[in-house]
């Protein structure tokens, strides 16, 4: 949801201060929920500023830049270890969940205890295979 401009928080402000008006009569004046006056009303006195909070960017990657490039190389350079083996070489306090999920964001799927590129991972049977069928 997009944040209502600062021009209407300006107003609503001013409206408060020189008119009086209580919130409820706010709302109903700029046609908003009361608890957003009271929000915008909040914001203006603790910070004396009617400009909305920049967007939370949310939760940093637990790798960065660099450290993807070295856990590929390490993937790479030894393809056949496991989910523990990799995340204590990488030295990274993280869950083997997201060792995995970070494997398959940089394009590694496992094959036979071997991690390989998905590119590069081959199909064991005919894409036109019927399921469950033998022989």
């Amino acid at each position: 949801m997009r944040p209502i401009s600062v021009d209407l928080r300006k107003r609503v402000v001013t409206a408060r201060v020189n008119d009086g008006q209580s919130m409820g009569q706010l709302a109903k004046r700029f046609k908003m929920p009361k608890g957003t006056v009271q929000n915008i009303l909040e914001r203006y006195r603790d910070s004396g500023t009617v400009v909305p909070k920049p967007p939370n960017s949310g939760r940093k990657p637990a790798f960065s830049q660099t450290a993807l490039l070295k856990l590929e190389k390490d993937v790479l350079d030894h393809p056949d270890s496991t989910l523990e083996e990799l995340r204590d070489r990488s030295r990274k306090k993280v869950s083997l969940v997201c060792i995995h999920k970070t494997l398959r964001k940089l394009g590694f799927t496992r094959k036979k205890r071997v991690y390989v590129r998905m590119n590069n991972a081959v199909r064991t049977s005919p894409s036109n295979a019927v399921r469950g069928a033998k022989g």
